[in-house]
């Protein structure tokens, strides 16, 4: 009971104070608690008519909260578990804003379908690991080859990068995605992840009509000089008559020393946009953090589709951020979007102006 009263007081003081990191932690057991508060205004050209717009415009507010524990088992091995969630605040106080539509069909019968995208699971898995050999987990997590994907997913602001190589969440087990089985290794500057991820009850892209599997591969080495090689490969499953399997392969490149970071991915999809679609992708990073605090960031991402012999560039853009952190936890930011895209026509309307984004962001 005094522990238990113990984990329950340590809560309280790391919601109200917002700065807590270790919530209980003795030889036999450890629970921390992280997050993060973010406030941040796209600002570009709305809709309207078949003026040409920008992608993002409004607010993008949420509120992210992950716990992580773990408890020994025996020797090295030690049982792990970690959740997180985010609250997508709109314009209103109601977290949970729900919308349903209901349709009828022919027969007279009458479906409803409801979309809430306030609250979102981001991670929630469980497994085991090991000084020794490493770590397998099972549930909601990160795909394989995310390890080497996320070394260009560093632009400042909340909403910019990542678009280019083609992985993402619930795509094909690349990104965060559910009922995926991963098994992690690190072995000096080594480190080695493969996944699996098992059928769904939901569908994870368009053209399927029912849920897919996936597996992937992926490794990185890490020199003590702070350059780092990456590479991984991965394929999703489409169960539907007629559709080929998606397969993706990037390698990339990183350099981090604290000071200086840079960083260059490169992907190549056969299928995985859509069946009949493939598709290369290169994302580059490229930032520098000065010893006062501020810390300026450069990313550039360029996709090019092609389609029955037609290429398509699909993503074309740089963003150029700064920012400025007044301690560990609290910083603010600037970003600014610039397309390379042009309208596809004078009739219609395309997401092709540049946008910016303003943020506030407190990490705990």
């Amino acid at each position: 009971m005094k522990k238990l009263t113990a984990v329950a007081v340590a809560l309280l003081a790391a919601t109200s104070a917002a700065q807590a990191a270790d919530v209980y932690k003795n030889e036999q057991m450890a629970l921390d608690m992280y997050g993060r508060i973010y406030a941040g205004q796209f600002f570009g050209e709305k809709k309207s008519g078949t003026e040409d717009y920008s992608a993002k415009v409004g607010a993008n507010q949420f509120i992210r909260f992950g716990v992580k524990a773990d408890s020994a088992i025996t020797g090295t091995m030690k049982a792990v578990g970690q959740y997180e969630a985010q609250f997508n605040i709109g314009d209103s106080e109601k977290i949970n804003n729900v919308s349903c539509a209901t349709t009828e069909a022919t027969d007279g019968a009458h479906t409803t379908t409801c979309t809430d995208d306030k609250i979102r699971t981001r991670l929630a898995f469980a497994g085991v690991k090991s000084d020794n050999w490493g770590q397998v987990t099972f549930g909601r997590q990160k795909g394989a080859v995310s390890q080497v994907a996320d070394w260009t997913d560093v632009a400042l602001a909340d909403g910019y990068g990542a678009d280019a190589l083609g992985h993402g969440a619930d795509k094909f087990g690349t990104g965060r995605s559910s009922d995926l089985l991963k098994y992690s290794g690190t072995f000096g500057g080594f480190k080695g992840e493969a996944s699996y991820k098992f059928d769904g009850n939901t569908t994870e892209e368009k053209t399927s009509s029912s849920a897919d599997a996936a597996y992937g591969v992926s490794a990185s080495y890490t020199l003590a000089n702070g350059l780092g090689f990456g590479a991984g490969y991965n394929v999703g499953t489409r169960d539907k008559a007629g559709e080929n399997d998606a397969k993706l392969a990037l390698v990339g490149v990183m350099f981090d020393n604290k000071s200086i970071y840079a960083a260059l991915n490169y992907a190549d999809g056969t299928d995985f946009l859509a069946t009949g679609t493939d598709h290369t992708g290169i994302e580059a990073a490229l930032g520098y953090n000065f010893a006062n605090g501020f810390g300026l960031m450069a990313v550039y991402d360029k996709q090019e589709s092609e389609t029955t012999g037609t290429k398509t560039d699909t993503v074309d853009y740089y963003t150029f951020g700064a920012q400025y952190k007044f301690n560990k936890s609290l910083r603010v930011i600037g970003e600014y979007r610039m397309q390379g895209l042009d309208a596809k026509s004078d009739t219609k309307a395309e997401a092709v102006e540049n946008d910016y984004q303003l943020a506030a962001r407190y990490d705990f």
